[in-house]
């Protein structure tokens, strides 16, 4: 005569319903991600050079305007600068700068309108320049 265990179905019920709650409770919604970290942007969609990116007067001394994925600003009267507008951190694009300052709204990273250098925040680089040209009161690519 041989033995047999055999597990009730209350017991497999309870056993079922322990798992599922220990599964419902955990921290981590998804698997680890196996896939290689996401770099920030580091190219920008810049109008052929005969597209005209801005007016001059639509660019505020000590602050900017974005056009497409570039930052053009106006640090001092008359001096016109092009960036590319995603933040080096993560690619997302700054807020048009104030006072000289343009800022990441995902992390904060400031930077100086003046030169594209980073000022704080988690980014480690300052935004790239875009070459321009200032024809009349029409901002171009170079």
């Amino acid at each position: 005569m041989s033995v047999r265990w055999c597990a009730g179905r209350r017991a497999l019920l309870v056993g079922a319903g322990a798992a599922g709650l220990l599964t419902a409770c955990g921290d981590d919604p998804a698997p680890p991600s196996t896939a290689a970290p996401q770099q920030a942007a580091t190219t920008a969609t810049i109008p052929s050079p005969a597209a005209s990116l801005a007016s001059t007067s639509d660019v505020p001394v000590g602050g900017g305007t974005i056009v497409g994925d570039v930052l053009v600003v106006q640090p001092v009267a008359g001096t016109f600068k092009a960036y590319n507008a995603a933040c080096p951190h993560k690619g997302v694009k700054v807020s048009p700068p104030k006072d000289g300052v343009a800022t990441c709204p995902a992390h904060n990273s400031t930077f100086a309108i003046a030169d594209g250098a980073r000022m704080s925040g988690p980014a480690t680089t300052g935004l790239k320049e875009i070459a321009i040209k200032v024809d009349g009161s029409q901002i171009e690519p170079a």
